[in-house]
């Protein structure tokens, strides 16, 4: 195939929601639809393998080992549901907005805490099920319009009703 232009038009933004337990909850539910586009950036992590041959530990690597992937998705929507937007807000970790119990501190986010997010372009959907709002969430008031800037960390499955998957191309519903 030769080389084109690649335009994956508009790309709803959808996430689903657990339980406590780790189960999935309710159905898909639209967050919104970016201000420009949505940013991936595929992140992967290595150790080096030293080797006499270029100086040992103080030269450079002989070799590369892999050890994993993660993928960072940065958005800025201009359109969102404000309800699925403080659900994301809670980060899966609290029960209210603005607060915390002590017992929330220390909570695992990856293993039963996790959301999924799907960007469900038409040409290309793209879905992650292990994915985590990590960073800080922006958001603007006044009399113009505002936006909402979020990041989420999406990792390699943790739960054990699924393959290890960082992602995959399914949109329907996980039950």
């Amino acid at each position: 195939m030769a080389d084109q232009i690649n335009v994956s038009g508009i790309t709803p933004i959808y996430v689903q929601f657990r339980d406590t337990d780790g189960t999935w909850t309710g159905a898909l539910s639209k967050l919104g639809e970016s201000l420009d586009m949505v940013d991936v950036e595929e992140r992967i992590f290595t150790h080096n393998v030293p080797g006499d041959r270029y100086g040992g530990p103080q030269g450079p690597p002989i070799e590369q080992q892999f050890l994993g992937e993660i993928h960072v998705v940065r958005m800025e929507l201009s359109r969102w549901d404000p309800a699925i937007f403080d659900a994301i807000r809670k980060r899966g970790c609290r029960d209210g907005l603005g607060s915390h119990a002590s017992g929330e501190i220390g909570r695992l986010m990856l293993q039963n805490r996790s959301m999924r997010l799907l960007l469900n372009s038409a040409t290309r959907p793209v879905n992650y099920p292990t994915a985590i709002p990590n960073s800080s969430i922006q958001y603007g008031k006044g009399t113009k319009f505002s936006s909402v800037s979020l990041q989420f960390e999406c990792h390699v499955t943790q739960q054990t009703d699924q393959k290890d998957i960082l992602w995959d191309r399914t949109t329907t519903v996980y039950t």
